[in-house]
């Protein structure tokens, strides 16, 4: 009698109670438990400039002044901490995605890409110890290496084990999800631990979190290596020299990808900058106090980590991605619009961008595996990773600019008074320090409210970009195979025929 737990999936059809609950036998649901946790170490150390950098107690920046004396720990040298993890991902990430497809292969690059974000946290915590601010910037710069690239390995894993059944982007919405639980504990617990404790056992409680991702990376090779041997699912592309990726096959990418990146890095850009200037806008908008604000901003994470999987799940029933990304754009452009005309409470737009968050991701990150050779899988998805980061890196010296001339003040960074006629960048990060100073050493006055009004006239122009590409996106879908078009039952057939016509487009045949 055939195990239950290593039955292939069967063709689609709709994804009722009844078809989750057989399915929920499968491995390939089990393997997806652990594989939440890949990237769970590594969004959770994301954050320490942010939960733990800065602040006058229990914080990287009071260890720092306190040895080397008041004023040493800037505001400037926290977030550079950012800066040295986003700009070498812009083009890392690419790199990443082909150590995945052409050369170690998912398994070899997971295992590299994890190694490399334990050392960051090590690192880290090392430099947290010993004082020693080059060594933090060492440490996330060898955190970045690994963390963007890890993001695309888990990308290409889900859509190496899920492709060709059913569940993608129910897979994909589960994972997202848990990476903004990654997050929001970093953000619970990684102050309330630096009180309770110190700043070093809170650095440690990075790298345990990073241990486990370790651990289930392991897991996660035995899992694939186990499957492979009996056949649930094929052997990695790189393996077999004719199914290999071929660098010429890059000049080969299909449309539709350079349209979901253009997709992807807009829409981000209209929501991930908005989260990281929400705090003093609330504060400013609806004269929330520092701490209220921040909790209505955690309300996004929240709920988009509870959404995502219920979306995931009406995605896969329904199909017709390129209708979901239509509306999680249309959506975005409504709710900046609506931040402007009305005072709607903080909470329940919150509420809402995570819903409308989850309706982005369970339409977007599962389209890739449809549209492009599955020897590129991992490529395509550094690719649309590394663009993201660029637009994340810029995106935000947009807004802070426009939010530094509508300065109603200008606060004091350091005993040393900054205005609009510094330079751009000096501002900027004068912005940025009044943006995440404790509430109760904040001296300086917050720009004005017309000043972020301008900022969601910016999201609402990014959503819009992200609008138009979602309909060129399903007009070339149409003119093409239409498998992004698609109600899930048709799906499957739609993507057999692109395979005849251009067999690299191997969109599953019951292997899966």
């Amino acid at each position: 009698m055939e195990d239950d737990n290593l039955k292939k999936p069967q063709a689609e059809e709709p994804f009722t109670m009844a078809v989750f609950v057989e399915e929920a036998k499968l491995l390939k649901w089990r393997v997806l438990i652990v594989a939440c946790f890949l990237t769970f170490g590594s969004y959770y150390i994301y954050d320490f400039p942010g939960s733990i950098g800065t602040g006058p107690h229990n914080t990287i920046q009071k260890r720092f002044d306190d040895h080397f004396g008041k004023g040493y720990y800037s505001q400037e040298m926290n977030q550079v901490l950012y800066s040295v993890y986003s700009w070498p991902n812009t083009v890392l990430a690419i790199f990443g995605g082909l150590l995945i497809d052409k050369y170690l292969g998912l398994r070899r690059a997971m295992l590299l890409f994890t190694g490399l974000v334990f050392a960051g946290s090590a690192v880290f915590y090392v430099g947290v110890v010993a004082i020693n601010y080059p060594l933090l910037i060492f440490a996330r710069v060898l955190f970045g290496l690994g963390g963007e690239s890890l993001s695309v390995a888990q990308s290409a894993f889900v859509a190496r084990w899920f492709k060709g059944g059913r569940g993608m982007a129910l897979a994909f919405g589960i994972t997202i999800s848990f990476s903004r639980v990654g997050s929001s504990f970093n953000f619970l617990f990684s102050p309330m631990i630096a009180k309770d404790k110190d700043i070093n056992t809170a650095v440690m409680a990075g790298m345990l979190a990073c241990c486990i991702s370790l651990l289930a990376c392991f897991v996660l090779i035995v899992a694939d290596r186990y499957a492979v041997n009996v056949g649930y699912i094929k052997a990695e592309a790189h393996e077999n020299s004719e199914d290999a990726m071929n660098l010429r096959d890059i000049f080969k990418l299909p449309k539709e990808l350079w349209v979901i990146c253009i997709i992807c890095v807009f829409c981000y850009t209209s929501i991930f900058p908005f989260i990281g200037i929400g705090k003093n806008f609330f504060e400013v908008k609806y004269d929330y106090s520092g701490d209220e604000a921040s909790r209505y901003i955690s309300i996004y994470q929240f709920t988009s980590a509870g959404a995502s999987p219920v979306v995931g799940a009406l995605v896969d029933g329904i199909g017709r991605n390129t209708l979901w990304l239509i509306l999680a754009s249309s959506c975005f452009i409504l709710t900046h619009l609506m931040f402007i005309v009305t005072s709607i409470p903080a909470a329940v737009m919150m509420a809402t961008m995570g819903v409308f968050y989850s309706f982005l991701v369970s339409g977007l990150w599962p389209s890739v595996p449809w549209v492009v050779p599955e020897n590129m899988v991992g490529f395509s998805y550094g690719v649309m990773t590394a663009l993201q980061n660029a637009g994340l890196a810029i995106f935000p010296l947009i807004t802070g600019a426009v939010l530094d001339h509508y300065m109603a003040a200008t606060p004091a960074i350091n005993g040393t008074n900054t205005t609009n006629g510094t330079n751009g960048s000096h501002s900027f990060m004068a912005f940025l320090e009044d943006a995440n100073a404790s509430e109760s050493s904040s001296s300086g006055a917050l720009p004005e409210l017309e000043g972020y009004k301008m900022t969601e006239i910016l999201f609402m122009i990014s959503a819009g970009v992200s609008l138009a590409a979602s309909i060129l996106l399903l007009i070339l879908d149409k003119r093409g195979s239409g498998v992004l078009t698609a109600r899930a039952a048709e799906r499957r057939a739609l993507a057999a025929k692109a395979k005849e016509s251009d067999p690299l487009l191997n969109h599953g045949d019951g292997d899966l």
